[in-house]
């Protein structure tokens, strides 16, 4: 059995790695970087008319933005995934599509991807690229699943995983057994705060902000991310711990909030409950509100506070909201979410006093806080995750920048053997 990495190698984005033997072949996942401009996998040419199989972890486009390519490359592949990211898939496809720059398929190529779609529930068995394959809880996102593929070797790839549960999904499935672990180590060199502490921090942002009169900005993923604030906002605003002010959702978040709740059976026991059995429905909160006017002038004329796409500043309306409320020090800026080298997002977080948007020079006044509110695993839950794997001989790090994905291995290198595959680097597993 082989493994090839044609991104997510020694880098975070992109995510697109290729298991085969014999006559099996699958692709696990088929993402794009994306940054100041668009990176998308090494393919050979010619190869992706030859994909048949593609399993997809999650729909963060860094895993799924090159479907749309794929097929209009000529590839008919049957994909492999849970129903929720069929769904988040389709909107985030079609949003990509739609403001992306240089986009080299249509609105065609996307129905092509959600009709190839064939979903499985968690746990259960299919065959895929001649290989036995079952779909394990990642807890990353709705929908988020560890790729299991059973050939000569049983190899787990973990896709982008968080082992502690949060308000809307369980921590990923533990204790699993396999020969060969592909593993994501975004934070492999890190520890990530735990979520009370990065809570507390978020509310005191937002508090004091609220109380001098400004805006509260949070740039999120519009799915998975922003779908955590939103509901931890509303339960701190219900009990009064939070000021009551309007909560903005713009951008994509409000077409996922809606696919959350239509796989609501994807999310926790408790979640499920509290709308089954009190019929009150965090995600139709009488907190929420969406801009009622175009250019979002609306939203200005009073304290409040915005999540909107895209969580590295790197296009959505939350470049909108950034020129309109730079200039003022009471407005504040809160990343809670991983900043990719070479975005905007990172440049803020990194002190930039100005920075490039629609071609205009935009001087930043506003107050930037930054913290962890993460659906990734941090370095010591990546370690103890692995050491729960029964049978496991050989580790491949992947999804990381290279210092981090080295620090998790000098770790992991005690006890098994590890690699950190280069771009298009052949591997036997």
């Amino acid at each position: 059995m082989e493994f090839i990495a044609y991104g997510g190698a020694r880098e975070v984005g992109r995510s697109a790695f290729l298991l085969s033997e014999k006559q099996r072949k699958i692709l696990l996942d088929c993402g794009i970087k994306l940054g100041e401009k668009v990176e998308y996998p090494k393919f050979p040419e010619g190869f992706e008319k030859e994909v048949r199989d593609v399993a997809i972890s999650h729909a963060h486009l860094d895993h799924s933005g090159h479907l749309g390519s794929l097929i209009a490359n000529g590839s008919k592949p049957i994909i492999y995934g849970i129903k929720a990211t069929k769904d988040l898939v389709g909107i985030l496809l079609a949003d990509y599509h739609r403001i992306g720059k240089n986009i080299d398929f249509t609105d065609r190529d996307v129905s092509e991807v959600i009709r190839r779609f064939h979903t499985y529930e968690f746990k259960e068995e299919f065959k895929a690229g001649g290989y036995k394959a079952r779909l394990y809880n990642a807890g990353h996102i709705l929908g988020s699943a560890m790729v299991y593929i059973e050939g000569e070797k049983k190899v787990l790839y973990s896709g982008d995983i968080s082992t502690r549960g949060t308000r809307l999904l369980d921590g990923c499935e533990k204790n699993l057994r396999a020969d060969a672990l592909i593993l994501e180590g975004t934070y492999g060199n890190e520890e990530l705060p735990g979520t009370k502490e990065s809570v507390t921090k978020l509310i005191s942002e937002i508090k004091e902000t609220i109380k001098e009169g400004g805006h509260v900005i949070i740039p999120s993923f519009a799915v998975g991310r922003g779908q955590e604030i939103l509901m931890l906002l509303e339960n701190y605003m219900k009990s009064g711990a939070l000021p009551e002010v309007k909560i903005y959702m713009d951008g994509m978040i409000k077409k996922a909030m809606k696919i959350y709740r239509q796989n609501v059976v994807y999310t926790k026991d408790e979640v499920q409950k509290r709308i089954l059995l009190s019929a009150d429905d965090p995600f139709t909160s009488k907190h929420f509100f969406v801009p009622r006017r175009r250019d979002r002038k609306d939203v200005l004329e009073e304290p409040c506070i915005i999540v909107s796409t895209s969580g590295m500043l790197s296009g959505g309306p939350i470049l909108t909201y950034l020129k309109e409320l730079a200039w003022n020090p009471k407005n504040k800026i809160i990343f809670v979410g991983y900043q990719a080298e070479g975005t905007r997002g990172r440049k803020v977080v990194d002190g930039a006093k100005k920075i490039e948007i629609d071609d205009e020079e935009v001087e930043l006044r506003l107050k930037v806080a930054e913290l962890r509110i993460s659906g990734h695993a941090g370095k010591s839950e990546l370690i103890q995750f692995a050491q729960g794997i029964k049978g496991l001989k050989k580790i491949l790090l992947v999804h990381g920048e290279e210092k981090s994905l080295e620090e998790l291995a000098e770790t992991l290198e005690k006890k098994y053997e590890v690699v950190i595959p280069k771009a298009l680097e052949e591997i036997r597993i």
